[in-house]
């Protein structure tokens, strides 16, 4: 942890994640760069808050009985952060030498100061990949490559997304009311003021359990109904986006 001046702030949103939030928080360990990690927690009963207290700087945690939708945890950590730019993950997400990666990216941020929000290809972590993994991700990254690099079509998963922050505070933050889909619409969002991108020299990792438990064909038939609904109507699809642990 480095909270002094931090350049970034990682915000983390949780609900019974223990099984994989010490690997995500280790790994920023030797993570040099003045920095703070944000975790907002949506009512976590598992070890994830002892966790948490071990390797963060700042914590909130949800206390009202109905659960806390994505865009209300992640615009709760948004409103402690003091960066420069919001960094999105999910509390299973590797950033592999984030002393490297944040450098490069932000030099990418600074020689290109209509970017405001940017993403980086996903991949699945090589202790938890399956044989279709070596097919699905690829087109979905190349689909946010082609909608925010060609078209700056606003587009990409809450895996990895960071932003300037003056940009989020500017778009209004996350939609809240939204069950899934939040993400989605943020870039959205931020590409009609500025630019998006898929920034393809680095790469994120992540365990790819919804895609593993759900099978892949139909995570993307709900992905492709989630993401028409929300971005035609601003509306999610489903009624409940299922924790999947």
């Amino acid at each position: 942890m480095n909270s002094t001046d931090p350049v970034v702030s990682i915000i983390i949103p949780t609900l019974k994640e223990a099984e994989y939030l010490e690997r995500t928080l280790r790994n920023f360990d030797a993570f040099t760069l003045p920095h703070e990690i944000i975790l907002t927690d949506g009512g976590s009963t598992d070890g994830t808050l002892e966790i948490a207290r071990r390797y963060t700087d700042k914590i909130t945690i949800w206390d009202k009985p109905r659960r806390q939708t994505f865009g209300e945890a992640k615009n709760a950590g948004a409103a402690l952060a003091k960066g420069k730019f919001l960094v999105f993950i999910d509390a299973d997400v590797i950033i592999p030498e984030p002393n490297n990666f944040f450098a490069e990216i932000i030099s990418y941020f600074d020689a290109n100061p209509k970017v405001i929000g940017a993403t980086v290809p996903l991949h699945v972590l090589p202790d938890q990949k399956q044989w279709g993994d070596v097919f699905f991700p690829g087109w979905l990254n190349t689909w946010y490559t082609v909608t925010n690099n060609w078209f700056n079509f606003g587009n990409a998963s809450g895996e990895f997304q960071m932003i300037r922050t003056d940009a989020f505070r500017k778009a209004g933050g996350y939609d809240e009311h939204l069950r899934a889909g939040e993400d989605t619409i943020m870039f959205n969002k931020l590409s009609k003021i500025g630019h998006t991108r898929v920034y393809t020299k680095l790469e994120a990792l992540h365990t790819c359990r919804r895609a593993h438990k759900l099978g892949w064909i139909k995570l993307y038939s709900m992905w492709m109904w989630q993401g028409l609904t929300v971005l035609l109507f601003k509306q999610t699809a489903f009624k409940e986006w299922k924790v999947i642990r």
